[in-house]
């Protein structure tokens, strides 16, 4: 198993110098288990772990179970900003959120330059 933090910060990023030891994204965390990739939040660490992806995979599909704790934005901004989400249809990500955060919204974003295939609450996104 490999849990890497890909951001740790609240509320906002704060990418001083001071901050470096940590980092300054928010929330986000990968986790691998057994060939599997599992995100927890998408907060601004979201996209360099996307970049990260793209790398390692070397142009093969990119498959990944991502669950929101909820739709505050230091949980969420690092969305639109996640590469492999344009990356072509082969690639797969599946949202999870509780029932409770499902129909918040904190942003409204149109997904039709989305490239890969992306599901969430059971209904695929098109």
């Amino acid at each position: 198993m490999l849990v890497r933090f890909w951001g740790v910060r609240g509320s906002t990023p704060t990418p001083q110098s001071e901050n470096l030891r940590y980092g300054g994204n928010t929330s986000c965390v990968e986790v691998r288990i057994n060939g599997h990739i599992y995100v927890f939040d998408c907060g601004t660490g979201f996209r360099n772990l996307g970049k990260q992806l793209l790398q390692e995979s070397n142009g093969a599909p990119i498959s990944a179970h991502i669950f929101l704790s909820h739709f505050h934005w230091d949980h969420i901004q690092g969305i639109p900003f996640f590469t492999p989400l344009y990356s072509g249809r082969e690639s797969s990500f599946i949202f999870h959120s509780s029932s409770r955060t499902v129909g918040q919204t904190s942003f409204s974003v149109h997904v039709g330059p989305v490239g890969a295939g992306v599901e969430g609450a059971g209904t695929a996104i098109e």
